[in-house]
């Protein structure tokens, strides 16, 4: 087991200081809604942590299957319903779907490519944690021949 820590303090305006390990960031509502817009709203920063922990789990499978990864870019795009949140509707806040683009420039073809897609969406900690809240998570992958 490990054990992950983050404290945050609230900031007021829709924003909250945020501290981890020895890191710090600011998690704030655009002023859209309300807010200061001084750095990523909790939702962007959860689109941003699924990039960076598949992006870490390809790295460490590519590794352990010995794939060759030259490149490697994430996109991650969701959609919730505000009525969710504003508690106008009786539907789930979080999101309702979601797309993960992995594009990953290698020099393995494609075809060689299953057991890693498929070993990188059982171990992404992410991934599985919006897959099992019920989303509807798709994700592409784009393989690109290395130069």
């Amino acid at each position: 087991m490990a054990d992950f820590t983050a404290e945050g303090s609230w900031k007021g305006q829709l924003s909250t200081a945020v501290e981890a390990r020895h890191f710090s960031f600011v998690v704030a509502e655009p002023t859209s809604f309300g807010g200061t817009d001084e750095s990523a709203n909790p939702i962007e920063y959860l689109l941003g942590s699924l990039s960076g922990c598949v992006t870490v789990v390809v790295e460490t499978v590519a590794k352990e299957l010995g794939v060759t990864v030259e490149a490697l870019d994430t996109h991650a795009t969701g959609s919730i319903d505000l009525r969710g949140f504003l508690g106008t509707a009786d539907v789930s806040p979080h999101f309702q779907e979601l797309t993960l683009t992995l594009t990953l420039t290698t020099d393995v073809p494609e075809a060689e490519l299953d057991e890693l897609k498929a070993l990188v969406l059982r171990r992404c900690p992410v991934f599985n944690l919006i897959k099992d809240a019920g989303v509807d998570i798709r994700e592409v992958w784009q393989v690109r021949p290395t130069a």
